[in-house]
């Protein structure tokens, strides 16, 4: 970076990208920039990471793209262990005796044998993770910190964000000095929350609102573990209320940290209600306050359950991008948010990257909303799905909500129902198609040939394992143990199943590539009959995040090749495929009766209120 001496205006170098928000989303984007050697400055306004757990769980394909930024180790060593099971209770309070219904999840351990075995395509690379949000970020934060190629600014505001021609000007706040800086970059990326200072200074609207009621969070340490684990280990306890769903626990790391979210109507005071007797009043459920030892209230907050999604991810110049919960906003069920986050992350650095570095044009980040925002959309709309499962649980407790603990034969009778209920919804964790089946629709693919037919149709609840060009490529274990996703290169990858045809063949792509500077790995796989049968055809073009850019059966002639490296590199555009049908619209995220608000200058419902100690 150039500093400007004492005019208190900072211009940071033209390939490197300033990034505003330094929670999950803003650290990972820089960590991925710095991969392709891309300088960046962080400013967040607060002095650490936070201190709120938020997400809990780090899904499969999130995993998979961490594993590519060589940062999985050190996350699974912070996160639960690997033999752990991921167990999910429904209850009506810690005084029953059993459950009324589960979900159990298999641990990291046994997934991992589960995925070698099956090796058909449909599983992914990586197992997820159960971790903390506040651990995540913390983690994060020391790697950026130890990174020279970033510059990670905690304890700065930005105050306006101007977007011009040339570049963009942010006025910033070294609040330790309450020194003014203004800083010129040629490319941001807004990652500063549902709240976002940039999409408002932009005007960019969110499409959206929020759902009934709201929740009281504490988070809080517990070695009463006789009592929180009564009725075993768990990950989630969902908890009913005679009227429907009262609340929820999550254990965070599986020894002491807890969090309970009281449940609460719009009209209802969360200020009155001590931290202590939420805890109590969550665990209780349908009947009395359950009491358990409180060794500390780490912090508490209300916050509001919203489904929301910008009109656009970019600004109207083209040099400001919005990514994480500035982009979009869903309901908890489903762990999409931060999960959405680190994909839009991921995507942005590597074309930004290209772009800086002169390896791809301005095209490839047009590219970022128009396949971005479809993922988003899909996974908002789930996630409000999965929301409706426990509300859903209404209809079951008016039918005799006294019955749901008796021994009696209609108490059983309805715990069976619950259950089959539960398990014909269970998607909540276990939708592989809204988590890895993104089908990216954008002007940087070559049309498909005719030969390629039609794609898989697309399922929610499972991942169809595809090299259709948009798709990301299937993961699969080789011959020799080795994952196949692990011989990618850092940008483009050519994968080539050789036979004596093919490796005979001119390789035209390479050609190209060289030619127009794009970066690609030639990857040649022998006698790799069951990966190839996964992949269907014997040269696939991989782009840096694992998406089908281009396939073929042959090599193509070197202007053919010229032509499909001209398109993914973005100096062509290609025309723009139709999006596909599974993309709901913004109504249908909020459900019926709702209504759709255009929100500018004043939307905050991810919290009420200020951090509580």
């Amino acid at each position: 970076m150039q500093d400007m001496g004492n005019d208190s205006i900072q211009h940071l170098e033209n390939n490197a990208v300033l990034i505003l928000g330094g929670g999950p989303v803003g650290l990972l984007l820089a960590v991925a920039l710095a991969r392709y050697g891309v300088r960046s400055i962080i400013l967040e306004r607060n002095l650490s990471t936070t201190k709120w757990p938020k997400m809990d769980l780090t899904n499969s394909r999130s995993m998979e793209l961490l594993r590519r930024l060589g940062l999985t180790e050190g996350i699974r060593n912070l996160g639960v262990p690997a033999t752990t099971p991921y167990h999910v209770y429904m209850i009506t309070g810690l005084h029953n005796k059993a459950p009324i219904a589960s979900w159990e999840f298999p641990c990291v351990e046994d997934l991992r044998d589960q995925y070698r075995e099956e090796n058909d395509g449909t599983s992914p690379q990586e197992p997820w993770q159960r971790i903390s949000q506040a651990v995540f970020e913390s983690y994060l934060k020391k790697h950026c910190e130890q990174n020279p190629l970033i510059d990670c600014r905690f304890g700065w505001k930005a105050e306006k964000i101007t977007e011009a021609a040339d570049g963009v000007s942010v006025m910033a706040t070294d609040l330790s000095s309450q020194t003014p800086v203004t800083f010129f970059a040629k490319y941001v990326v807004a990652c500063d929350g549902a709240s976002s200072r940039t999409r408002r200074d932009l005007q960019i609207p969110l499409e959206g609102g929020p759902i009934p009621g709201y929740a009281l969070l504490v988070h809080f340490k517990s070695r009463d573990l006789s009592k929180l684990f009564k009725l075993g280990r768990f990950w989630h306890l969902f908890i009913f209320g005679k009227s429907g769903l009262h609340g929820a626990v999550i254990c965070q790391d599986d020894k002491e940290i807890f969090t309970t979210h009281l449940l609460l109507p719009l009209d209802a005071d969360h200020e009155s209600i001590d931290s202590y007797d939420a805890v109590y009043r969550t665990l209780g459920g349908s009947g009395e306050p359950f009491k358990v030892a409180i060794d500390e209230i780490i912090v508490r907050s209300a916050y509001r359950h919203s489904v929301a999604v910008a009109r656009s991810y970019r600004s109207s110049g083209g040099r400001v991008f919005l990514a994480g919960d500035s982009a979009h906003q869903n309901i908890p069920t489903g762990g999409y948010g931060m999960n959405m986050g680190i994909g839009d992350a991921y995507d942005i650095a590597w074309k930004l990257a290209a772009v800086v570095q002169h390896n791809g044009s301005h095209v490839l980040l047009e590219s970022y909303e128009q396949e971005r925002r479809p993922v988003a959309l899909q996974a908002v709309q789930r996630s409000r799905v999965h929301h409706d499962v426990h509300t859903g649980m209404v209809e079951f407790l008016a039918a005799g909500a006294h019955l749901v603990e008796e021994d009696s034969d209609a108490g059983k009778s309805l715990r069976e129902k619950i259950q089959q209920h539960y398990t014909i919804h269970n998607g909540e964790n276990t939708d592989t198609g809204v988590e890895m089946d993104h089908r990216h629709v954008s002007s940087i693919y070559p049309p498909p040939s005719p030969e390629d037919g039609q794609p898989p149709s697309w399922d929610p609840s499972r991942y169809a394992p595809s090299t259709f060009i948009g798709c990301r490529a299937p993961h699969v274990y080789l011959k020799n143990g080795d994952s196949i996703f692990d011989y990618y290169g850092p940008h483009w990858t050519l994968i080539q199943f050789e036979d004596e045809t093919h490796s005979q063949a001119s390789n035209t792509l390479l050609q190209a590539a060289q030619q127009l500077d794009l970066p690609l790995k030639h990857v040649i796989l022998k006698e790799e009959q069951h990966a190839q049968q996964i992949w269907k055809v014997p040269l696939v073009l991989v782009r840096p995040d694992g998406h089908v850019a281009w396939r073929g059966h042959e090599f193509p002639t070197f202007e053919s090749a010229l032509a499909v490296i001209n398109i993914v590199g973005g100096w062509k555009n290609a025309p723009l495929q139709e999006t596909a049908d599974t993309v709901p619209q913004v109504a249908a995220l909020l459900g019926a009766g709702s209504q759709v608000v255009d929100q500018v200058a004043d939307y905050k419902l991810d919290k009420m209120g200020v951090m509580q100690q």
